[in-house]
């Protein structure tokens, strides 16, 4: 079946071989209110048209882009450096914080000062879980508004990560750790590990950010 070949954008048409050429970026229908970008030629095998080709396209979720065009208007250095300015600050301070204390409580030869760093650990942890999502929120809308697919950043795909372990250690901390006294030694254990495998992912996940801010 032969190649269907795509121009988006006014761009004349180019082979690449007969794999598909993946979109790095989503065409929102608000992009051009934003920032001015060239668009990526499109290369689609198995399409008979340009129609069904285009439908190859990544697209952003519906609802997404509908709720996105309501903060088409905020200032461009406001949505691609909003986000990772707020965030940089909260995960080094209550992130790194948090961590902090948590380590410190357990390892601390003074067991009343280790406990009251524990449960300095635990509010300050509570808050930035909230927070963490919050920010994700405004994450998403920042890539959506940039014209980036959701689905496609290995950004967003790191945040849901990153999400997920904070979620699993609030788990791990509210059920008590364990049910006997030895699974509870256990439990804050893997607690611990997976706390600094956590603080090891925002830093992948930082990188990424930081790839879509060059």
């Amino acid at each position: 079946m032969a190649a269907a070949f795509v121009s988006v954008g006014g761009v004349a048409p180019r082979l690449y071989g007969r794999a598909l050429m993946p979109a790095t970026r989503a065409a929102p229908a608000h992009r051009a209110a934003i920032r001015t970008r060239a668009a990526p030629v499109m290369v689609v095998e198995h399409a008979q048209t340009a129609h069904e080709a285009l439908n190859w396209i990544a697209e952003n979720p519906k609802w997404l882009e509908t709720l996105a065009k309501g903060f088409s208007g905020v200032p461009e250095p406001v949505t691609k450096y909003g986000h990772p300015v707020m965030m940089s600050i909260m995960v080094a301070a209550m992130g790194g914080g948090g961590a902090y204390l948590g380590w410190a409580g357990r390892l601390n030869p003074d067991k009343k000062a280790g406990v009251k760093q524990k449960q300095l650990h635990e509010q300050l942890m509570v808050a930035f879980w909230l927070l963490a999502f919050m920010g994700a929120s405004g994450g998403i809308l920042s890539t959506v508004l940039q014209g980036y697919d959701i689905l496609e950043s290995e950004h967003a795909k790191s945040a849901g990560l990153v999400l997920a372990l904070l979620t699993l250690e609030a788990i791990i901390a509210y059920s008590g750790f364990g049910s006997t006294p030895k699974a509870k030694i256990q439990g804050r254990k893997v607690h611990a590990y997976i706390g600094a495998a956590t603080m090891a992912a925002f830093l992948v996940h930082a990188g990424f950010g930081i790839q879509m801010l060059l």
